[in-house]
């Protein structure tokens, strides 16, 4: 018997020392941590106001792409005059007028690299206002859900569809 007690008082302390190894982290809430996933995309182009938002972005968008496309048809309109011109006009001014084209053109592609710098900063925008608009229902779908932490499915590679809360997400955005 006397040997039994240093064996296991020697067992009982290894389980002491690896307790803090394999315990809940605090706070956490029976350790299991259930998790969810909601996709963003559906929800911002199946509820009314992603709906909204998008409509909006659209309109920013074809804007930005009708003043890409009238730069381009201009720069077209020149190069199309500088070709007829090209057999008559003078050594220096064809040069002159060629340099200018391709000044005009790199002046085009910086507007096209704006443009779009400018739209994916907007698409950004307009995904942190769904998101600031989600977040109160995001919560209360975990609480009742009992869920520890939500993902966006696209940056999941797979889950099961009953871990899916976009439908229940998408009733509640108005």
């Amino acid at each position: 018997m006397k040997r039994i007690a240093p064996i296991l008082l020697a067992a009982v302390g290894a389980l002491l020392l690896l307790a803090p190894l394999t315990a809940p982290p605090a706070g956490a809430a029976g350790g299991t941590g259930k998790v969810a996933v909601i996709d963003l995309e559906r929800t911002l182009y199946e509820t009314p106001a992603g709906k909204r938002a998008s409509e909006a972005f659209d309109k920013t968008r074809k804007a930005k792409q009708a003043k890409l496309d009238k730069e381009q048809k201009e720069l077209q309109k020149y190069a199309a005059e500088l070709d007829k011109q090209a057999t008559v006009l003078k050594p220096d001014v064809l040069e002159q007028k060629r340099a200018d084209l391709q000044k005009k053109f790199v002046t085009l592609q910086e507007l096209y690299v704006n443009l779009e710098r400018e739209l994916s900063e907007e698409r950004t925008k307009l995904v942190q206002d769904l998101l600031k608009k989600a977040g109160p229902f995001v919560e209360q779908l975990a609480k009742d859900e009992g869920v520890d932490l939500i993902v966006d499915s696209s940056a999941v590679v797979w889950a099961n569809s009953a871990v899916d809360l976009t439908e229940k997400l998408n009733k509640k955005m108005k």
